[in-house]
């Protein structure tokens, strides 16, 4: 699946093998670093900021090191779509409180970033206290 917007996804080379970094720096930091052709990298970190037990604020900057001449606009379009369609689920999960134990839930593939957190905070001897 190309990163390009769907208006420019002839740039991508037909054998171009997408590489994506996704790099954890606990508790509250995350960030996605994707590898576009050339030496192009969109990097994408996400800063949580907790405000109260059941609100956090969440800070997004990104930035890349290619179209510089081109407006980032669509990349934010893009990124907040994710973030609504993550926030819808999110916000009808039951109990609030986020697991530390990912045994108890059955996982798919998309769940390999989240899960790699949660047992991070588990390791860090986190539990019910910090994340309720």
């Amino acid at each position: 699946m190309s990163n390009f917007p769907k208006a420019l996804q002839d740039r991508a080379p037909a054998d171009f093998q997408w590489l994506r970094v996704f790099e954890v720096f606990l508790p509250f930091t995350a960030r996605l670093t994707v590898h576009f052709p050339g030496e192009g990298r969109l990097c994408i970190l996400n800063a949580a900021s907790p405000i109260s037990a059941r609100k956090t604020r969440v800070f997004v900057p990104i930035c890349r090191n290619f179209d510089k001449d081109l407006p980032l606009e669509p990349v934010y379009e893009f990124n907040y779509q994710v973030f609504a369609e993550d926030r819808e689920v999110v916000e009808a999960q039951y109990p609030e409180d986020l697991p530390l134990d990912v045994s108890a839930e059955s996982h798919i593939g998309a769940d390999k970033t989240s899960i790699a957190y949660r047992k991070g905070l588990r390791s860090l001897g986190l539990g019910a206290t910090y994340t309720a």
